[in-house]
């Protein structure tokens, strides 16, 4: 079903994505779309990250940063050590230039088969 908030995506689309879910054979539409996903994840980690202007490596930087100042404290002192920052750094500018790769894949249409 369609977020009720998503002034995005016209009304009458709700009919069609209504139908495609009452069509869903065994299980849940992750179940189904998995695969896919999961293929295509292989894909881009085996890959280079998508190129990018260099604004866009400064503001995923920045949005890194942004990130790790908004860890919860608990998880900061659990996972607290100076290797381990740098790691942790890494580790999240690496999930932001996924989620960057999976919305190309998404505008571009790649993807369009789920």
């Amino acid at each position: 079903m369609s977020d009720p908030h998503d002034n995005n995506q016209p009304d009458w689309l709700d009919e069609f994505e209504d139908l495609a879910n009452e069509r869903l054979d065994d299980g849940s539409a992750c179940e189904q779309v998995h695969p896919i996903i999961a293929a295509w994840y292989k894909e881009v980690m085996a890959g280079d990250p998508p190129p990018a202007r260099d604004s866009v490596w400064q503001a995923l930087q920045c949005l890194t940063t942004e990130v790790l100042n908004d860890i919860p404290l608990s998880l900061v002192e659990a996972l607290s050590s100076e290797e381990l920052d740098e790691d942790l750094a890494d580790w999240v500018t690496e999930l932001l230039l996924v989620g960057r790769a999976f919305q190309i894949a998404l505008d571009s249409g790649r993807l369009d088969d789920l």
